[in-house]
């Protein structure tokens, strides 16, 4: 595995990071919705490991990283889509597994949403998409940056502190979005 899945996961992250600056050098507002709608899918495969020697790169230049900032809108598109399940679904089972993967995400792990609700169900992962790309293209436009990494979900305003109104307004665009696509889609 480590010989054979290892190599090709480190160059398939080395190119994600490598199209995510391209994208970013020709437009960050484009960059924010291609991270924030991804990032998802990125965390399922493992790729979003190549964007990290980006951030650690701007933090080190700048001060701050505006490119994995983008990617903290999911964690509360998943929330939201939990939310939006556990306010919809009559399944118990479903609805007991919705209220924790909620409290993770919202706190920044999202793997129990993603692996243990929104995959099985395709349209909520949409849902969590367009959230995503709805509070990456927010965070984006304002130039929301991390002066850090390693904190997501509602604890990641500690990572920015000089802009909390614009992070609590991603927040909300992201769960929002994601709550209310979910809902509409089933």
């Amino acid at each position: 595995t480590f010989m054979a899945i290892g190599p090709v996961a480190t160059y398939a992250a080395n190119i994600l990071g490598d199209v995510t600056m391209a994208i970013y050098n020709f437009s960050p507002v484009v960059a924010g919705v291609f991270i924030g709608g991804l990032w998802q899918v990125f965390v399922m495969f493992g790729l979003h490991w190549g964007l990290v020697p980006i951030a650690f790169n701007s933090l080190a230049t700048v001060g701050y990283d505006t490119v994995l900032a983008t990617s903290v809108a999911v964690c509360f598109a998943q929330t939201g889509v939990v939310l939006a399940i556990l306010v919809k679904t009559k399944n118990k089972k479903l609805k007991s597994l919705a209220f924790p993967a909620a409290l993770s995400a919202m706190l920044g792990i999202t793997e129990p949403a993603i692996f243990g609700i929104n995959l099985r169900y395709i349209k909520p992962f949409i849902g969590a998409a367009l959230g995503g790309a709805a509070g990456g293209l927010y965070a984006s436009i304002v130039g929301l940056g991390a002066t850090g990494t390693g904190v997501t979900g509602i604890f990641g305003i500690l990572l920015h502190l000089h802009s909390p109104i614009n992070y609590i307004i991603m927040f909300a665009i992201a769960l929002g979005v994601a709550f209310f696509t979910t809902l509409l889609l089933g």
